[in-house]
């Protein structure tokens, strides 16, 4: 794990001349997602743990409140922007920072604020045939809000093969078609990486503490991850057994939509699979060229990625071996076919 001390001491000297000149700094914690990774599980025991994060003054924004109006005008596609809809942004912004100053009036230490749709949507990764290619634009916009603040940033990242399955299999039940091989073929050769989407991030917030962990090893054992979001360990209340949140849906699922829809053949390759069988639509080639890519991922956060960021390694030998198929009941926001607005 790369150390953040050098962050933290200047986290913490940020917050000691806050002290000495009056006035409470509230740190953020912002939790980027990202979508099928398990966000909705951590979002939910986020949520039930609302006492005993107030109790240790720390306050949680989840889907409820961002989608509820707190982030309105800054989670549309930076390339269908209207003057009102910049404008609007700006508002949030501001709104944004008052409701930070009223949590600091209020002696709150930190906030956590989680919203996958910030860096962008399954939609716009599928429709553009990149993995969130948008998310230096879509971040500058919110960047603002959280201007002259400690920020800390948390990403999970996600085996790509499976990673574009799940989105894939999300997209067909709402509506989509199956892909095509062709489709197929370019999810595969699609140059961005993970790498990619935390140095973009990086490049938005240059003073920022950025925390990745891999969804495989960690989605079962999400405690660890509660205290990387706030950066301390903190009392937590009660919690139940880790459980699938809006899992994908399987092969033989969507095979049964594909014959609803009048895709015969579509839906025999699909109830080929059997009974029970996770949707996974590339080849042998295409899933080991997927896998190879994710490796060296996995690899460069392993060797140390950059001063910046933080990897949480799960035990070793857990990769592959996890159940990677939970996903997140807002993405059900998501409603039309191939509409990244």
């Amino acid at each position: 794990m790369v150390s953040l001390s050098a962050h933290k001491d200047r986290s913490s000297q940020s917050h000691w001349a806050a002290g000495v000149m009056g006035a409470n700094i509230v740190e953020i914690c912002l939790h980027l997602g990202a979508h099928r990774t398990g966000s909705t599980g951590l979002q939910l025991l986020l949520c039930s743990q609302r006492p005993a994060l107030r109790r240790a003054s720390i306050t949680y924004w989840g889907p409820e409140r961002t989608r509820g109006g707190l982030l309105a005008g800054l989670v549309k596609n930076p390339q269908h922007l209207t003057a009102s809809d910049i404008s609007l942004g700006k508002r949030s912004c501001g709104r944004l920072r008052m409701e930070l100053s009223r949590l600091e009036q209020g002696g709150a230490q930190a906030a956590i604020l989680s919203e996958e749709n910030l860096i962008g949507t399954m939609a716009q990764n599928l429709e553009s045939v990149r993995l969130y290619a948008q998310v230096a634009d879509r971040l500058t916009r919110v960047a603002p809000a959280f201007d002259r603040r400690a920020l800390r940033i948390s990403l999970a990242i996600r085996a790509y093969d499976l990673h574009w399955a799940s989105q894939l299999a999300f997209r067909v039940k709402a509506g989509a078609v199956l892909p095509t091989i062709a489709d197929l073929d370019r999810l595969v050769t699609q140059p961005r990486r993970w790498r990619d989407v935390i140095a973009d991030i990086g490049a938005v917030f240059p003073d920022a503490e950025l925390v990745v962990w891999p969804f495989e090893g960690w989605v079962a054992n999400p405690v660890p991850l509660i205290h990387a979001l706030i950066g301390r360990p903190v009392m937590l209340g009660p919690m139940g057994k880790p459980h699938k949140a809006n899992a994908s849906a399987p092969a033989a699922e969507l095979a049964e939509i594909a014959a609803e829809r009048g895709d015969l053949d579509g839906a025999l390759r699909l109830a080929s699979a059997g009974l029970g069988a996770r949707y996974m639509p590339f080849n042998a080639d295409q899933a080991w060229k997927l896998q190879e890519d994710y490796r060296a991922d996995i690899a460069w956060l392993e060797a140390g990625a950059d001063a910046r960021v933080t990897y949480l390694n799960p035990t070793e030998g857990t990769f592959g071996g996890a159940d990677m198929t939970e996903g997140s009941h807002h993405d059900g926001q998501e409603r039309s076919v191939g509409n990244a607005r």
